[in-house]
Order: structure tokens, then C-alpha cells, then sequence
């Protein structure tokens, strides 16, 4: 099973100064990595989800497991959604308790119907030494940048 490192970069945040990255793993070897920058308005969450919906787009079928050090990601996919999407896209302001549309819906539902759902989505702590989601945090630092990693 293929292991992939997701991370996306924005500053400020939110910006048009955004970058995106995967590194993909099988085993200890890499086997590809990418990146790429934002297009127009963006923020850091945008960036982080990008970098999944990019990985996804790259694995099609095969199964992997996917970490992202974006508690917002992985909360998202795992237990947020269900209830956006039973909600029809509407959240419920603590504060307020007005209804109001889910933040980032548009990418969201690309993400959801990418099917991943399919595949492991779990969270690792950023800036931890952990290689593969260090070397993406590298690649999405360049990207945003504009610089070769």
C-alpha cells in the first residue's frame, strides 16, 4: 500500500501566494512527488485541500493511506462532512446559530466525489521530523515561492 504526504502553504493567508504539494511512498522508497501554486484568491486551507485532491486525482484506485498535518482536512473528511452534505451544505454558527453555507464547499465536494472516502485519511503532526510530510512541506513552501525544491 502507497503512503502520501499532503501539505499546502499560503502567507499571508489568506492571499493569491499559495502553494500545494504530495510525496508519494511506497515503503521506505519515494516514488513521485508534486506541486504547484495557487490560481488566484486562496488560503491556507485551500492550499492543504488542493494537495489532497491533487493526490487523489494521482492514485485513481490504488489504495494508500493519506496524512495531512491539517486537523481541518482530516476532520473534514472524517466526520464533518457527513453531516455538511445532510445539511446540504450549511453549517450552524455556534454563536449565532444562524445557518450559513460550509467554507470551502466548492472543493469539498470535488474532494468527496474523488472518492476519498476510499482511502485512510490521518492527521501527523507538522514540523515533527516527520520525512515525507517534512519534504512536503518543503515542496509546497517552494511552490508558493516559486522556487525548485
Amino acid at each position: 500500500m502507497l503512503t502520501i504526504y499532503t501539505d499546502g502553504s499560503c502567507w499571508p493567508n489568506p492571499s493569491d501566494n499559495g502553494g500545494w504539494a504530495f510525496v508519494v511512498y511506497d515503503g521506505e522508497r519515494e516514488v513521485h512527488a508534486l506541486s504547484g501554486t495557487a490560481e488566484g484568491a486562496t488560503s491556507n486551507n485551500r492550499m492543504e485541500m488542493t494537495a489532497m485532491l491533487r493526490a487523489l486525482m494521482w492514485l485513481g484506485d490504488r489504495p494508500a493511506t493519506l496524512y495531512t498535518d491539517s486537523r481541518y482536512v482530516v476532520d473534514g473528511a472524517n466526520s464533518w462532512s457527513k453531516t455538511w452534505v445532510r445539511n446540504g451544505w450549511q453549517r450552524r454558527d455556534k454563536e449565532t446559530k444562524q445557518w450559513l453555507p460550509v467554507m470551502n464547499a466548492d472543493l469539498w465536494q470535488v474532494l468527496l466525489a474523488a472518492r476519498m472516502k476510499q482511502h485512510r485519511t490521518a492527521w501527523c503532526r507538522g514540523h515533527a521530523g516527520i520525512v515525507g510530510n517534512e519534504r512536503a512541506d518543503r515542496l509546497a513552501e517552494a511552490a508558493r515561492m516559486g522556487v525548485a525544491a
